[in-house]
């Protein structure tokens, strides 16, 4: 834990530093122009977690690019993604930091996705990329898989730029690092890759299924409970 909790605050300092905006340039970082990770859980119940502290992305100039399906990139803007199909679910994000927080989400299937813009069956793989350069690959079957989700909304308000509005996946029987945040393209693909985390940190498992252990839910502060693995669904 001590190795990621020292990566995690380098990665933090190197985006700061590179900005211009490290130590006496800081800006404020409660104007809520800054998505900026937090040690402590925030009102939603979970932490603030980003690759690279970046500025909140604006709703009406956002856009997702989706390429590999067509001969020709599609391009989608909030507005239409908010006119697809919604569904809602509660569902435990748990974090491989050990923490975790259950959050109702809303939002849309990757098939209600799909079936808009045109959908291949040959295509194994889609490569998500995401406004602060974090990137992952998904297998089309884990996109398809009945609980992953497209959330716009969480705990019955809009999704917030800080837990990646416009758009985020959830995807509740893998860690976090595998529900990208701050989506801006998904690429679909024939054959896929480890994703950033994974091929940065080959401790994190490629497939980011949640394995058998122990869970400090948010919830319940001052408890360590066990996981069988999978969706954690007992609480």
């Amino acid at each position: 834990m001590r190795r990621r909790a020292f990566i995690h605050s380098a990665l933090v300092t190197a985006a700061w530093t590179a900005s211009g905006t490290a130590f006496g340039g800081q800006p404020d970082r409660h104007s809520g122009k800054w998505i900026i990770p937090t040690n402590k859980p925030d009102r939603f119940g979970l932490k603030v977690m980003a690759f690279n502290p970046i500025l909140v992305p604006d709703p009406a100039r956002w856009t997702l690019a989706i390429a590999g399906l067509t001969h020709e990139s599609v391009s989608l803007t909030a507005a239409d993604l908010e006119r697809l199909p919604k569904v809602g679910q509660s569902s435990r994000l748990k974090c491989v930091q050990c923490w975790s927080g259950r959050v109702n989400w809303q939002g849309f299937r990757a098939q209600e996705l799909l079936r808009l813009v045109g959908a291949r069956t040959d295509l194994l793989w889609v490569r998500v990329d995401c406004a602060d350069h974090y990137y992952d690959f998904v297998s089309v079957p884990d996109l398809l898989h009945p609980r992953t989700l497209f959330a716009l909304g969480m705990n019955g308000e809009a999704l917030p730029a800080e837990h990646g509005a416009p758009l985020r996946l959830v995807m509740p029987p893998k860690y976090g690092y595998k529900s990208s945040k701050l989506i801006t393209k998904l690429t679909f693909v024939d054959q896929g890759g480890m994703g950033l985390v994974a091929d940065g940190w080959p401790y994190y498992s490629a497939s980011g299924d949640i394995l058998p252990g122990v869970d400090h839910p948010f919830e319940f502060p001052d408890e360590a409970r066990k996981i069988k693995g999978g969706e954690i669904v007992e609480y």
